[in-house]
């Protein structure tokens, strides 16, 4: 255990010193700032709304991109650098070595997703601030839930979470960074397509049950986004982690599997 918390401490300080994954960060918090100065470009929706898909989708999106590079980044960086030699040679085995990489770019995605939370609660306040006496009229009845805000947050921690532990399972199988780069966009893809059919209410298939399995189902976690206006439903939050925690420990349990097979 103290083997994994040591590569995880050391993982999550190469990825805050990441330069794209430190302005993939700041980009997203800067859309989030600047919500409430694009509801111009709002078609109608209700302006705390805006505020808030804004913020969600700026979680989601860029969230997905951290996940992704971050892992394989952090991954490949050790086998170009040989010092998966090193640690390896240590008493913390390739099973450490895989969940140690896992929970460090889990850290990482925590505080990410909590900034954005705050980001997103702040800009919800003051958009809400600026309606003055026509509040209740420009509110279109919505009243923010800045619990649930965060507790969405948490919810699309756990999916990034599950994403990163994709990546690791990829990226233990492959040698190289740019094709477990881009293996790992396909799967990302992969689930939102197979999110997408299920949102249009196209018929399941056998090729959509197996990619539920394979992939992170997306659908588990989307039901969350309610949460910022409305009461915050403890089912949907269990049904989440466990469904997640089944997930992450499933594919890195795979990926330290496949990872005790490699020779260096």
């Amino acid at each position: 255990m103290n083997g994994i918390l040591l590569i995880a401490q050391n993982t999550f300080r190469e990825a805050i010193r990441q330069k794209l994954i430190l302005l993939v960060g700041l980009i997203a918090l800067l859309l989030v700032f600047a919500s409430k100065y694009l509801l111009k470009l709002d078609l109608g929706h209700e302006q705390l709304r805006f505020v808030f898909d804004f913020g969600s989708g700026a979680l989601d999106f860029f969230g997905a991109i951290i996940a992704i590079v971050a892992t394989c980044q952090l991954f490949h960086s050790e086998l170009e650098n040989k010092t998966v030699i090193t640690l390896l040679s240590k008493p913390v085995g390739r099973l450490g070595f895989v969940f140690g990489k896992f929970v460090g770019t889990a850290a990482v995605l925590a505080l990410f997703s909590l900034i954005i939370a705050a980001a997103t609660c702040l800009m919800l306040f003051i958009t809400y601030l600026g309606f003055g006496e026509a509040a209740e009229r420009l509110s279109a009845g919505l009243e923010t839930n800045y619990a649930g805000v965060f507790a969405y947050a948490f919810m699309q921690w756990l999916k990034l979470c599950a994403i990163a532990a994709l990546a690791a399972f990829i990226c233990s199988l492959s040698r190289s960074l740019l094709f477990s780069v881009i293996i790992s966009f396909m799967a990302l893809s992969a689930s939102m397509m197979v999110a997408a059919s299920d949102w249009l209410g196209a018929k399941a298939n056998l090729g959509t049950q197996i990619a539920v399995i394979a992939f992170p189902d997306f659908q588990v976690f989307r039901v969350a986004e309610v949460f910022a206006f409305a009461p915050v439903s403890a089912q949907v939050m269990l049904v989440g982690t466990a469904y997640s925690a089944i997930y992450m420990a499933t594919f890195c349990l795979l990926g330290a599997w496949v990872f005790s097979r490699r020779e260096f």
